[in-house]
């Protein structure tokens, strides 16, 4: 099944390379250090790198406290963070400003896999969330490199999918040291695929275990006061395309009740920021970009935002936030942020890889599920003109994060690194 796999891999490789090219149109970075994804890595002179391995930005962000962690716990060992995305590449960037190297995953092809290894030496590495690498995890299995996948989740759509090759997912799963599921219903289903139940633990998610950053306080009041000051301000975070449009259109019918109140749009990959910014040119908004915003814009009604890093902020500033991915069938996006700002989070009903998350907040009341955008408008107007109800829902929610804490540790537990080397 792997040599199947692979020979697929190969046969699709020139339309993977095509896309990446087409992409860069659009955004640059897609081209730049495009070697790195056949492997072709600085060479490291040393060894014992911890390596790990988060896709995006969403994951990159997850494992922020774990980052901070093995910095503490093995000083001695580097760190190599590798990601699929520009995006996810600029916020490791962005976290760790050169503490922390970072480069790009290879294709899954034996070839390019085999150079990464040799180049980088890796003595552990660690897999976050959702991602299998069929003969990655084979070249790391053959050179006796322990395994992790850590904050490891399968969706119902995911586990569909690789139930229909069961013997490829035991094969891949089967080299595994150990995986820290983020529920019981995940480690089930590792199981269920083939993983040993030995090596499979529920440990909880890493996305309880984020904290604000620094100068948090004062980062948001700088915002609010670019922004207009005492303007009631709601956030539309993590956008999708054909979502943008229900956004507006809750927007509209909000500012008959609250003329002043500000729209904060955060497309989920900020290189749509241009599309958006047009969108909303054309229905004939008052609008900028967060990049070009300043203090006595106070004609504004649509902020599009187009810089990473500054969403908590902007959470942080604002009444309520919508989460995107929901209204159209993404599977929603992370509402953890918002909550950990101190935000009340209101969500479509696509939330499928957030599944577990939401039915904690919709349990305390801190989240509020909206079906289209005359319900995401009147639940806004109810905690725009009810300060009580709002601030009841927002301490309900870090409730939630305080009580669900502990990931963190026992993924550490589970990893069997040499303290000395």
């Amino acid at each position: 099944m792997r040599a199947f796999y692979t020979l697929l891999l190969y046969l699709s490789f020139p339309w993977v390379l095509t896309r990446l090219w087409w992409r860069g149109y659009r955004l640059p970075d897609y081209r730049r250090h495009w070697r790195e994804r056949l492997g072709y890595v600085p060479q490291r002179a040393d060894s014992g790198v911890l390596w790990l391995h988060a896709v995006s930005v969403g994951e990159v962000r997850a494992v922020e406290p774990l980052v901070e962690a093995l910095r503490a716990r093995w000083p001695q060992r580097p760190l190599l963070l590798t990601t699929s995305t520009p995006t996810g590449r600029a916020t490791v960037e962005r976290l760790w400003s050169g503490e922390v190297e970072c480069r790009y995953l290879p294709w899954d092809l034996p070839g390019a896999v085999g150079r990464f290894l040799e180049r980088t030496r890796p003595a552990a590495a660690l897999v976050v969330e959702t991602e299998w690498w069929p003969n990655l995890f084979h070249a790391l299995a053959e050179r006796r490199i322990p395994l992790y996948l850590v904050n490891a989740r399968l969706s119902p759509s995911s586990l569909a999918g690789w139930l229909r090759f069961r013997r490829l997912a035991a094969t891949t799963l089967g080299g595994v040291t150990a995986i820290a599921a983020q529920t019981s219903g995940d480690a089930e289903a590792f199981v269920r695929l083939g993983a040993p139940r030995e090596r499979v633990h529920s440990v909880g998610q890493l996305k309880f275990e984020a904290r604000l950053p620094a100068a948090f306080e004062q980062r948001v009041a700088g915002v609010r006061q670019q922004l207009g000051g005492r303007r009631p301000i709601w956030v539309a975070g993590s956008t999708h395309a054909g979502e943008e449009e229900a956004v507006l259109g809750a927007h509209r019918r909000l500012l008959a009740s609250f003329p002043e109140a500000l729209l904060l749009l955060a497309p989920r990959h900020p290189e749509r920021a241009t599309e958006v910014l047009r969108l909303c040119e054309r229905e004939g908004w008052s609008c900028r970009r967060l990049s070009g915003s300043q203090s006595g814009d106070g004609d504004v009604q649509v902020v599009v935002v187009d810089l990473l890093g500054e969403l908590v902020y902007l959470y942080g500033a604002a009444q309520a936030a919508f989460l995107g991915g929901s209204l159209v069938q993404r599977g929603g996006h992370n509402p953890l942020e918002a909550v950990l700002a101190g935000t009340p989070v209101l969500s479509g009903p696509s939330v499928a890889n957030f599944a577990d998350v939401y039915e904690r907040l919709f349990t305390a009341g801190a989240a509020r599920l909206v079906e289209d955008e005359q319900a995401l408008a009147g639940r806004l107007g109810e905690w725009f003109s009810n300060e009580a109800a709002r601030r009841q829902a927002a301490e309900a929610g870090l409730e939630v994060i305080e009580h669900n804490r502990g990931a963190l540790q026992r993924t550490l537990d589970i990893l069997s690194l040499e303290d000395g080397r």
